[in-house]
């Protein structure tokens, strides 16, 4: 079924890689991407869901931002504690939370994050395949749309009255964006980070805040939206994957 965590547990591995996507998403996200498959064997991988994901809107609206930084940190913790060596992936507002935990943890090693949100913008293009999604409207070959669909791991409510409730989730997300852009010149372990040069989501402008950091590697992408990752740029950010684990 998706929008399930994926956990592999391997007692005798000293490395562990932990996936944390962004708000609505799902681990999905990452095997789509290629990304978890080209983890060493063996290496430990926890592919996690977020509280609230993979259910309904009103699943959805009973989580809160605490309860998700919570789950992270704890599981983090533990991680840092079970292995000499920790990795961080993240998506969107996932990459909040790793960038968070980099700053705590001494035995998170490397960050390798996607479209990190530290401006938000909101283009047209988004509320419209939103809207698709929502209510099934989405033609063939439409390949944003679809990754957009795809993206989601809430089912989707015709019922638009019930979306109001998320609104504490999103207040909760600007407020956590404008707490970790101050904080992004104190990384100073290994940072890979790829932003879309059309993301519908993240402003271009995010990029001047990762570019100060000598710690931090960043590409940009620029065919690929918040979701939607075209074929070229997904291949970079796989070998680029695949060096970041060589480091």
């Amino acid at each position: 079924m998706k929008h399930q965590q994926y956990i592999r547990e391997l007692p005798e591995s000293n490395t562990a890689v932990l996936f944390i996507h962004g708000i609505l998403g799902t681990p999905d996200h990452f095997t789509r991407l290629g990304l978890v498959e080209e983890v060493p064997e063996d290496w430990s991988i926890y592919n996690i869901l977020l509280a609230g994901h993979g259910g309904t809107a009103d699943d959805f609206a009973t989580a809160t931002m605490d309860q998700w930084k919570g789950q992270v940190h704890h599981l983090t913790e533990e991680l840092c504690r079970r292995y000499e060596h920790v990795y961080m992936v993240a998506h969107s507002m996932g990459t909040l939370f790793a960038i968070n935990e980099a700053l705590q943890q001494r035995r998170i090693e490397r960050l390798f994050l996607i479209n990190v949100p530290l401006r938000a913008t909101l283009k047209s293009t988004i509320v419209i395949n939103s809207l698709r999604v929502i209510f099934d409207k989405i033609s063939d070959g439409d390949a944003v749309a679809a990754a957009t669909r795809d993206a989601y791991s809430i089912t989707p409510d015709r019922r638009l009255w019930k979306y109001g409730k998320w609104i504490p989730n999103y207040l909760a997300l600007f407020a956590e964006i404008r707490s970790t852009r101050k904080k992004i010149k104190e990384i100073s372990i290994s940072c890979f980070v790829f932003q879309s040069k059309e993301d519908e989501l993240v402003a271009l402008s995010a990029v001047k805040y990762l570019k100060g950091n000598d710690h931090i590697k960043c590409w940009l992408l620029p065919h690929s939206g918040h979701f939607y990752y075209a074929e070229k740029d997904a291949a970079q950010m796989a070998r680029a994957f695949r060096r970041f684990f060589r480091g």
